[in-house]
């Protein structure tokens, strides 16, 4: 059976954290504290560190939670924040979030990226994946001695829906017209669904609806 346990050295302050082989929580780096203050919060899901389910794990893995300004699961031990390491393919189930999220390597704007994202249709041919984002904001700084300094801030960004295609990443479709190129289907079947169902592009749970529809 695969365990998760901690081990600690009274002489050192490296952790070694043992799990399965792939290492998702063996010697993770620990998470740099910010030396000013920035207001908001970088956790699209509050702060709080929650029970999570990993496949093939033991029951005793750290609780977790998602920073999405820095792209990484952290997880806390002692009075230490630590993040866990990226594991091409490992989903971690939130299940109090009613969220998966799958650690993948995936390309858009040109760049390619490892990070996580929320796993929203599960599907050998089309998957739906959602990228939650935090941006950090710079404050304005004050022009007089009457007013304070603004602090910079955490600001979240507009959510990014990806469809995985044969291992490759797309933007979800904007309208039926691109639907029909992404998912090869005939266009006037695609319609009659989109028409019948109220189907709007823009709302998540319409987007999950025409992605399991597709999968059919």
């Amino acid at each position: 059976m695969l365990l998760a346990q901690s081990l600690f050295s009274q002489n050192s302050d490296i952790l070694n954290v043992v799990t399965t082989p792939d290492g998702f929580y063996s010697k993770p780096g620990r998470v740099t504290k910010e030396d000013r203050r920035i207001d908001g919060s970088p956790y699209v899901n509050g702060d709080k560190f929650e029970k999570v389910i990993i496949k093939d794990y033991s029951k005793n893995v750290q609780d977790l939670r998602y920073n999405a300004y820095r792209d990484e699961m952290e997880f806390k031990l002692g009075d230490e924040l630590y993040n866990a390491n990226k594991t091409e393919g490992l989903k971690v189930q939130f299940l109090s979030l009613k969220k998966t999220y799958e650690s993948v390597t995936y390309s858009y704007d040109g760049k390619t990226k490892s990070g996580y994202l929320v796993l929203l249709v599960d599907k050998p041919k089309f998957s739906l994946y959602k990228r939650e984002k935090m941006e950090l904001m710079g404050g304005t700084r004050s022009n007089n001695g009457f007013t304070k300094d603004a602090n910079d801030y955490y600001e979240r960004d507009k959510d990014l829906y990806l469809i995985a295609k044969d291992k490759k990443f797309l933007k979800f479709p904007k309208n039926t017209s691109e639907a029909s190129e992404v998912f090869s289907i005939d266009k006037k079947e695609l319609e009659s669904f989109v028409k019948s169902n109220k189907i709007n592009f823009n709302k998540e749970p319409d987007m999950i609806k025409l992605v399991e529809f597709i999968n059919k």
